[in-house]
């Protein structure tokens, strides 16, 4: 199967919510095993793509999304659903694309939101971004050498720092790192400094193509 390419000036409208709750649904529904992503997972993966010099080619990508190399592998029940899951996903990555052209400041990534136990303030969440940052380290692995070079610059240490470690193995990491992500007051603070990477890291890919 021959994965289409992303083409920004074709006309994607934005997912509905009933499209992203059925896109949602249609990745659950093939899910054995962590292979497969969410909607939280497939924002960051997609985020990630759009912050590449290059897009990668969508048979790298697409099969990417169930943690395959094979553009000929799917693990949904026809050749329909995987189809549909494609053409969603491309949708949304140009939602992002043209969010992140507009202004990094605009962008809205999927995170997830959970309200304070005993508090009467709806306003008062707590964010988790380690779904998104999951996705986002996921598409990284598929341009190791772009990414290794951005992960290495000791001026974006700081800033990518908080993507680590919410995506990052936690098997893998030192006590001290673990006990950053330990609370939930600690893992909101590194959510909310996601967006700030991201807008970074953008700059960095639009000096990068011009």
């Amino acid at each position: 199967m021959k994965h289409p390419q992303y083409n920004p000036a074709l006309d994607n409208p934005p997912l509905t919510e009933a499209e992203m709750d059925e896109l949602d649904q249609l990745l659950l529904s093939a899910a054995t095993d962590e292979s497969v992503m969410d909607m939280e997972s497939l924002d960051g993966y997609l985020t990630a793509l759009l912050l590449t010099p290059t897009l990668p080619d969508a048979d790298v990508w697409v099969p990417g999304l169930w943690n395959s190399d094979d553009p000929e592998s799917s693990p949904f029940a026809s050749g329909k659903q995987t189809k549909r899951v494609v053409q969603l996903a491309l949708r949304h990555l140009a939602s992002i694309d043209r969010q992140l052209k507009e202004g990094p400041d605009t962008l809205e990534p999927l995170f997830g939101i959970a309200e304070i136990p005993g508090s009467d303030d709806a306003s008062d969440v707590v964010v988790d971004a380690e779904l998104w940052c999951i996705g986002f380290l996921h598409a990284a692995a598929l341009t190791p050498d772009h990414w290794n070079a951005m992960f290495d610059d000791p001026e974006l240490a700081d800033l990518l720092a908080p993507i680590i470690l919410m995506g990052g193995d936690p098997d893998s990491m030192t006590p001290e790192q673990v006990e950053m992500i330990a609370s939930s007051e600690a893992r909101d603070a590194l959510s909310r400094m996601v967006p700030e990477a991201v807008s970074a890291l953008h700059a960095r890919a639009v000096a990068a193509r011009n």
